[in-house]
């Protein structure tokens, strides 16, 4: 590791510790301590800098993602009585303990976690566009998902219908840019968003669900600070892939994914069932005072695809890559029908500061029990803009992708990247594009959202 780098990790480990001393005091309950790190349940007010001429921003966003993906992903009280509350009883990755019936060890829930508990996207934006239901009523089940809901209890805490992020604003058929991801299982990757309760609390205060109510209006969501005990404005987006068990083409390790029993809706023939899911690709979106055009950090699985300027490492299995596949095309959709495995790569390498952070929070994840779930999640980068104009201009990194939320937007070309695309199409709405997908849309308006994904001959919208 060259003496730059070293000193970066150690200056960091002593912010990390330094960074948590105090929330620690106000952590009740079950709570380890490891030597150089406190994890902490609730989300960082914002980034905290310490002699930023010798290192610049990029370390301390990348630790604010970092705190926010623990805090997001520590497990909620059972039962659940507030939606996007942990339990501070628990740990992330669930709390391990001896003791156990027969000597074994006994672990409290690894999830639900907390940003699992927000509220989804599709029971805010409704059609025709009437209030939502409070932010602690639990998830709508689709009709054809009632009678399997009613015998799987567990799995009913989440019905997936969208074969794309974007789904809830056109075709669900579809990715980002106009088709889906498949495993090497030959499974389609769904996904799913969720707002948190300052983002729901904003939008029903104005009436913003009501697409009539945002003309004419200055939208700007709430942010957070150090400075004030405001939360910050929360969106997560997340990617599963269905688990793959013996007898799989590629049989998946489920002890290594953070896993989840969920309904799924065949988006072509509306057939409902039960799947077990892993989660592969999260994007983390946070404003705060210092972050205007919001933090936009994406973390993914760390098997998920190797890096096309290195290839594969040999012996590696990726979720999204079959050494098999000699000579396939790369980053290429399946085409309509076809359920033929994506041969996914990454185009922009996970760069050194946020390898470092990861080789940080992974050491520190095992030491809370070995077998934490959590050490398979890497990020990939955090993009931020320490300025609000001009919108749309990320201060670093220029361009950002997620190999399984923007697999064929990874061009380092515009407006590709979270801010610079969300800042092009979305300027009007705070960068947010749940917004746009409120009710009534006019032809223009879903015209303009099928350019933007470049959905033109290839998707229709949806109603609801």
């Amino acid at each position: 590791m060259p003496g730059s780098l070293s000193r970066l990790v150690a200056a960091l480990c002593a912010l990390v510790a330094a960074g948590h001393a105090a929330a620690a005091q106000d952590i009740k309950g079950r709570q380890y301590t490891p030597p150089n790190y406190v994890f902490s349940p609730f989300v960082p007010k914002d980034i905290v800098t310490h002699d930023v001429g010798a290192i610049g921003f990029q370390p301390f966003v990348d630790i604010l993602a970092w705190e926010t993906f623990i805090a997001l992903n520590w497990p909620v009280p059972t039962p659940i009585v507030q939606r996007g509350v942990p339990d501070p009883q628990n740990i992330i990755g669930g709390f391990l303990t001896g003791g156990g019936e027969g000597g074994k060890p006994s672990s409290m829930p690894v999830g639900p976690v907390v940003w699992e508990t927000f509220k989804d996207t599709n029971d805010i934006y409704l059609n025709p566009p009437v209030r939502p239901t409070s932010f602690d009523t639990p998830e709508s089940i689709p009709p054809a998902c009632k009678g399997i809901a009613t015998a799987n209890p567990a799995a009913a805490r989440r019905t997936l219908a969208l074969t794309s992020k974007f789904g809830e604003i056109v075709s669900s058929v579809i990715q980002a840019d106009g088709n889906r991801l498949v495993d090497q299982n030959r499974m389609n990757v769904w996904y799913e968003i969720k707002l948190n309760r300052v983002y729901y609390d904003y939008v029903v205060a104005n009436g913003f669900y009501n697409s009539a109510n945002q003309k004419g209006k200055t939208i700007a969501f709430p942010v957070s600070s150090n400075s004030t005990a405001r939360d910050a404005t929360i969106k997560v987006k997340a990617a599963w892939k269905v688990i793959g068990l013996l007898g799989s083409r590629q049989p998946d390790d489920p002890a290594k994914f953070y896993t989840t029993e969920a309904l799924t809706i065949d988006p072509t023939t509306g057939q409902c069932s039960k799947q077990l899911l892993g989660l592969v690709g999260l994007h983390i979106v946070m404003k705060t005072a210092q972050l205007p055009q919001w933090l936009w950090a994406t973390f993914e699985h760390v098997d998920n695809a190797p890096d096309q300027a290195t290839g594969p490492v040999s012996g590696k299995k990726y979720n999204f890559f079959g050494a098999d596949c000699a000579g396939c095309p790369l980053n290429q959709a399946p085409g309509k029908g076809s359920q033929f495995p994506t041969q996914v790569v990454r185009v922009i390498p996970v760069n050194n500061v946020a390898a470092s952070n990861n080789t940080l929070y992974q050491t520190a994840l095992k030491t809370l029990r070995p077998d934490n779930v959590w050490q398979y999640y890497q990020l990939v980068d955090a993009q931020w803009g320490a300025s609000p104009k001009p919108i749309g201009q990320p201060n670093q990194p220029k361009f950002l992708a997620n190999t399984t939320l923007e697999t064929y937007l990874q061009q380092p070309v515009a407006p590709n990247g979270c801010i610079n695309c969300h800042g092009m199409y979305a300027g009007s709405t705070d960068l947010d594009f749940q917004l746009q997908g409120a009710y009534p849309q006019g032809a223009n308006t879903m015209k303009g959202l099928a350019a933007i994904f470049r959905l033109e001959g290839v998707g229709t919208p949806r109603g609801k």
